[in-house]
């Protein structure tokens, strides 16, 4: 068959316009032709009648913009029409697919799909064209839209919402990120299992995980546990604010939190849980960031004022400075007299430990200091093995500490947790309301020892050649309306010791 020869000109209908506007109706005024003020441009003709040549579909009058594409499907950028499309009315100009619908695309595209695999639904259904544009897209898969997740969002609502932080991927709308188009054999469509989708593009946190001692059993599976993978208005794209997903799984520490008397501000500030434990792999136990003296000089590295008007002191500087160490701190850690996530003692001390310095024994109320030390330092009054703080065996821990009334506490000679003397003991103590610092003198002796504090003359004492001290003066004042709550003792007898 000859190719079709098209001939147009546009001199007759311009000719016939003129006329008309030469020669306007005696009765109304002249109307000009709106088809004259037009841009000119290529007439478009009627539909060809019979068949055309290759070239011939895609022109300025017959089906402009098929090529206005960045990238063409194969059989358009040849002019191959008849690829896809076959005559079968010359007459109309009637065209139909060359092969059925669902067939057509995967004659020339291969799509391989495993056994047992997922397939999206379009594809199982060979709605290829629900995606795809068949002539051209700015996509290099030909997909409709000006992005990726144009084409998704035909069918799938929008996964990112005004939400405060969106996934990478999804905010650029590259859905073929994370999603198999065809078919997959994981849910969703998904492009890998599990974490190893998502360690694809973090690479740091996969080197975390594989090299790091302790691992978060989320970690190990599937980041979603704790992940939204498109969007949140937490961050991290966190599927809840961090205490509330920590404490989904960890619900211990969420009774210890919510029934704390006293509350730890790492666990209820900033980023709580986060500020002292790692969310993926930790070299340290409990998955903390650091080892825990550490990671607590990170807040303790200056004096913290108290509700109460107490200042806890710079903790960083003083057992980091301290030529004595508590063993807690020298052999453990804080966490050996301190609870991390909150308690039901002063100071988030793990047990009873009495909050002055002078204080009625009990037993009981140095709980915290024998879960560690011998009881019997402060419930024997005579030792020969107990303590080296004695005269001869008189256990003078007993003769400071055991007392009903006006009982020392551990606190008033050893700092719990550093002190240049030995021992721990202190250089000074504060006391009173106006915080005088109450000086304790302390200066050990091969055999003893001895100190003249702010609170009485100075003695001394040996463990092989014990002293004799004066008696007290029971009529004079001791102190005893120190103590809160406690009547001072009447005046009385004269009775030896302290």
């Amino acid at each position: 068959m000859k190719p079709r020869t098209v001939r147009f000109t546009l001199l007759a209908s311009l000719a016939a316009g003129a006329a008309a506007l030469a020669q306007p109706a005696p009765d109304r005024p002249v109307q000009p032709n709106p088809a004259l003020l037009q841009p000119a441009g290529p007439a478009k003709l009627p539909p060809p009648t019979t068949d055309i040549p290759r070239n011939g579909c895609v022109t300025a009058e017959c089906h402009p913009g098929i090529k206005d594409h960045k990238y063409l499907h194969g059989p358009v950028l040849v002019n191959a029409c008849d690829g896809c499309h076959k005559l079968t009315d010359p007459a109309t100009h009637h065209y139909e697919p060359v092969r059925d619908r669902s067939e057509l695309c995967l004659f020339c595209h291969v799509v391989e799909t495993p056994p047992d695999s997922i397939l999206h639904q379009p594809f199982q259904e060979g709605d290829c064209l629900s995606c795809h544009d068949p002539h051209g897209s700015r996509e290099t898969a030909l997909l409709r839209g000006q992005k990726y997740s144009d084409a998704c969002a035909n069918c799938h609502a929008d996964v990112t919402g005004a939400h405060d932080t969106v996934h990478g991927p999804a905010s650029a709308g590259a859905c073929g990120a994370c999603h198999e188009p065809h078919a997959a054999p994981r849910p969703f469509l998904l492009a890998a299992e599990g974490r190893d989708l998502c360690l694809r593009c973090h690479v740091t946190t996969g080197l975390e995980i594989d090299s790091m001692r302790d691992v978060h059993e989320p970690a190990k599976g599937d980041c979603r546990v704790c992940h939204d993978p498109h969007a949140t208005d937490n961050p991290s794209l966190l599927s809840e604010e961090p205490t509330a997903l920590c404490t989904g799984c960890h619900e211990d520490i969420a009774h210890t939190i919510d029934t704390a008397s006293t509350k730890h501000a790492a666990v209820t500030t900033e980023r709580s849980c986060l500020n002292c434990h790692a969310p993926h792999a930790a070299d340290h136990g409990g998955l903390l960031k650091q080892d825990v003296n550490a990671l607590c000089f990170e807040c303790h590295n200056k004096k913290i004022a108290r509700p109460d008007g107490s200042i806890i002191p710079d903790m960083k500087a003083l057992i980091e400075n301290g030529h004595s160490l508590h063993g807690a701190i020298a052999q453990d850690s804080c966490i050996a007299c301190h609870e991390i996530h909150g308690g039901g003692h002063r100071r988030l001390l793990t047990n009873e430990y009495p909050s002055s310095i002078y204080y009625p024994f009990d037993e009981n109320a140095y709980a915290l200091c024998f879960s560690c030390h011998d009881r019997e330092l402060a419930l024997e009054s005579r030792t020969d093995a107990v303590t080296s703080f004695r005269n001869g065996d008189e256990n003078l821990h007993y003769v400071h500490v055991h007392r009903d009334q006006k009982g020392r506490t551990c606190s008033v000679c050893h700092d719990a947790h550093a002190a240049d003397a030995g021992k721990h003991i202190r250089a000074f103590i504060p006391f009173g309301p106006s915080g005088w610092n109450l000086p304790i003198r302390y200066e050990q002796l091969p055999d003893g020892g001895r100190c003249g504090p702010g609170c009485h003359q100075q003695f001394e004492y040996s463990r092989t050649n014990p002293l004799t001290y004066p008696p007290i003066d029971e009529g004079k004042w001791q102190g005893g309306d120190l103590v809160p709550g406690v009547k001072a003792e009447e005046p009385g007898k004269k009775k030896p010791g302290r």
